[in-house]
């Protein structure tokens, strides 16, 4: 919120130094006035839209949860407050929805509106995964994968980024990429534990 009152006076401010031209009886609207129109429709949108969200939570739509959860997460249409996004968040996720659940756990791994919890994190990904959230599949395989929030297990993190990026997680592709994990199913491993043991 704090960074659209900027731009709205930044865009205001410019307003004043740059007259709209004029050609023969035409007005023509400067780029300016053009983005501050359009950011006062964003803003009337976003508030509409974080109303309806509010009102439909209230009535116990999981989803308009989740969707008030990002409204507050994000500033948009009023002011950012995790506090606010995280209690959404519950709620969605309470009443089984997989996106909430998800969003929840990130704020847990992060301590953005609640204390960081990092072992709740890891319940809330796998509860989200479970639930068939791809999203939350690449954050339970990462902590898998990393040993955050409990054991560490590579083959099985692996495995749940392998699967969030065949569902077409870009984050997850990368994260694999990134870490260098080798393909859960390839038998080398074993081959080579045998090999060692003999």
């Amino acid at each position: 919120m704090r960074h659209l009152t900027s731009l709205l006076l930044v865009v205001a401010a410019s307003l004043s130094a740059a007259p709209a031209l004029a050609q023969g009886n035409q007005v023509e609207r400067t780029q300016a006035e053009i983005a501050l129109e359009e950011a006062a429709e964003t803003l009337a949108k976003d508030r509409a839209g974080r109303a309806e969200a509010m009102r439909e939570c209230g009535a116990k739509d999981y989803a308009a949860c989740t969707r008030l959860g990002d409204y507050h997460r994000k500033g948009r249409g009023g002011i950012q407050d995790y506090e606010a996004a995280a209690e959404a968040y519950r709620k969605a996720c309470s009443g089984k929805d997989a996106a909430g659940c998800a969003t929840l756990a990130y704020l847990a791994a992060k301590g953005s509106g609640m204390e960081q919890d990092l072992p709740e994190a890891r319940r809330l990904y796998k509860l989200s995964c479970d639930m068939g959230e791809v999203s939350a599949c690449a954050g339970y395989g990462n902590m898998l994968y990393a040993g955050k929030g409990g054991p560490k297990n590579v083959a099985e993190g692996t495995r749940h980024l392998q699967a969030a990026c065949d569902g077409g997680y870009e984050w997850a592709c990368d994260r694999i990429t990134g870490l260098g994990a080798y393909d859960p199913n390839d038998d080398t491993w074993e081959r080579l534990k045998d090999g060692a043991g003999r």
